[in-house]
């Protein structure tokens, strides 16, 4: 997902991509006032402020696999396969092994590894367990799922090329997702197929948007009204869903979370009317969203610690039950994330210049 400003540069993507950073940040920064608002039991699905977390935020890590399935087939696929993984090696690979190294580290001195010793031997057998399933940070779960959307990038992009025998295979991918849900991380090491699945169809989707990507903003822009009825509908129905705590459907052999599925629905929609809305800015995009655009990678990979360490001097603030409160205290712990991440990143590519990119990305 490089943010390079040539003529292959595309704005409105661009603005998209720090759009879905924020949405990213967000979710994440609620979790440590409600998780204390709850007497440290976890997440109350019953509060108010954390439905509304989950319904405005939750899966937003869609945007990010539409958007790099638009920049595929819309720019990376004419520069050659070579250069398509390369890319990925040195902007993405590295980066994420740099942070899973320090993470992992991090994780020894802080306790999190329980009896585990810190030597030679136990740090790198965990830190190999931590690249494998993207452990070393809660939010890093995503980083093997990208890989796999990489690795299955060739057939998909053969599925879009070949429409006479690959179009209806491709459509069935986008649409597999409505009944192959993902699985929540939960801490624990695991690489779940359905979890790969899942973004593989949103994946497929933005390679689909990106063969002609004019063409399909102006779909878009069209059935605008569309677009906003699904928005509001699946948002409506994933209210009803969390408060009444209806999800999972089937027999325990094959569960669908109908919530998963919703979530599939809402953001894709979400995903045409904010690409539409930044489309039709032409070149009054955002300037405030460039920032945080070209950062997207950096801050995925920091912002979960710096808003976790904020249970060790925020936690006085907050023990309330207050939603306005839960709220506010989610707003500071974005502030104190966005801002201690952004702080590193700058400091970084001050230090390091354009090599900096192999270790925060790009």
């Amino acid at each position: 997902m490089s943010t390079t400003r040539n003529e292959n540069f595309i704005g409105y993507l661009h603005s998209f991509r720090g759009f879905a950073i924020l949405c990213i940040l967000a979710i994440h920064a609620l979790i440590p006032p409600l998780i204390v608002s709850n007497n440290m039991q976890g997440l109350d699905m019953t509060n108010p402020v954390a439905i509304g977390n989950e319904v405005l935020f939750h899966d937003s890590t869609i945007y990010f696999a539409i958007i790099s399935g638009i920049l595929f087939t819309a720019v990376l696929k004419a520069k050659g396969w070579r250069r398509f993984y390369t890319s990925k090696l040195k902007y993405v690979v590295l980066p994420y092994i740099f942070f899973s190294a320090l993470f992992t580290l991090v994780n020894f001195l802080t306790g999190q590894m329980g009896e585990i010793e810190l030597n030679a031997v136990n740090y790198f057998r965990e830190l190999g367990l931590d690249l494998i399933f993207g452990t070393s940070q809660f939010q890093f779960w995503y980083i093997p799922v990208l890989f796999f959307l990489y690795a299955v990038t060739p057939l998909l992009d053969w599925l879009g090329s070949n429409k006479n025998l690959g179009l209806i295979p491709l459509i069935l991918i986008i649409l597999t997702p409505l009944v192959v849900s993902r699985i929540p991380f939960d801490g624990s090491r695991g690489l779940h197929i359905e979890t790969m699945i899942y973004f593989t169809g949103s994946y497929a989707l933005g390679m689909l948007i990106g063969t002609d990507l004019e063409k399909s903003m102006d779909w878009f822009n069209r059935n605008i009204m569309i677009l906003i009825g699904v928005s509001v509908i699946s948002t409506a129905m994933l209210i009803y869903g969390y408060m009444n705590d209806i999800n999972l459907v089937g027999p325990d052999s094959f569960k669908v979370s109908l919530l998963e599925s919703l979530f599939y629905i809402q953001k894709i929609a979400l995903s045409g009317l904010v690409l539409v809305g930044f489309k039709n800015m032409e070149a009054r995009q955002p300037t405030w969203l460039d920032g945080f655009a070209t950062d997207a990678f950096g801050l995925y990979f920091l912002h979960g610690f710096f808003a976790f360490m904020t249970f060790i001097f925020m936690m006085p603030l907050f023990q309330t039950q207050n939603s306005f409160m839960i709220i506010l205290n989610g707003l500071l712990v974005f502030a104190f994330s966005l801002i201690m991440s952004t702080l590193v990143i700058r400091g970084m590519r001050l230090l390091l210049g354009k090599r900096s990119r192999m270790i925060v990305g790009s």
